[in-house]
């Protein structure tokens, strides 16, 4: 209850800025506010995002799982799991690129699987359809596609305690 109330007073508190956001200073009362947003850290600064860190979506099916630790400027290394229930699943190991909204994914061990997903700096998101070849990470009845990571834990370290199922740590 306490975030709700903090949420609302900083709403409140970004409505009083917009009238100097308003008359050219800043780019109006909703650059304003998010400008106060991300001074408070409730939203990810996009000048300084990084993907290095530990993803996870709970479900009643399981646990989706993200992982990529930092190898230069905007490369990672990653790792994933995608949980359909007990048995089935997708799970894999590759690289990641940081291009400013999206991450280029070339998952590497089986078939050919390129793909673009997008990044806000809280949630990770997996296209809707992924090339033919990412079916090879997946068991029967299992797809990648449309699949869904929130940043939960930032950090390589973080990003290497990461366990999937037949790898047992995503990001070593």
């Amino acid at each position: 209850m306490k975030r709700h109330w903090a949420f609302a007073a900083l709403l409140l508190a970004g409505c009083g800025q917009g009238e100097n956001a308003s008359n050219g200073e800043g780019g109006g009362a909703g650059a304003a506010l998010d400008q106060l947003a991300i001074s408070k850290g409730l939203l990810p600064d996009p000048r300084n995002r990084s993907l290095a860190g530990r993803f996870e979506t709970s479900s009643e099916l399981g646990t989706d799982k993200f992982c990529a630790v930092a190898e230069n400027d905007d490369g990672y290394r990653m790792g994933f799991l995608a949980v359909f229930g007990p048995e089935s699943k997708c799970e894999g190991q590759g690289s990641a690129k940081l291009e400013g909204d999206s991450v280029v994914i070339n998952l590497t061990g089986k078939e050919s699987c390129s793909f673009t997903a997008s990044y806000d700096g809280i949630v990770l998101r997996f296209p809707g359809s992924v090339p033919e070849g990412c079916t090879a990470y997946c068991s029967r009845n299992a797809s990648m596609s449309g699949t869904r990571y929130y940043f939960v834990d930032p950090g390589d370290e973080a990003a290497k305690r990461t366990l999937g199922r037949d790898i047992e740590k995503l990001c070593d």
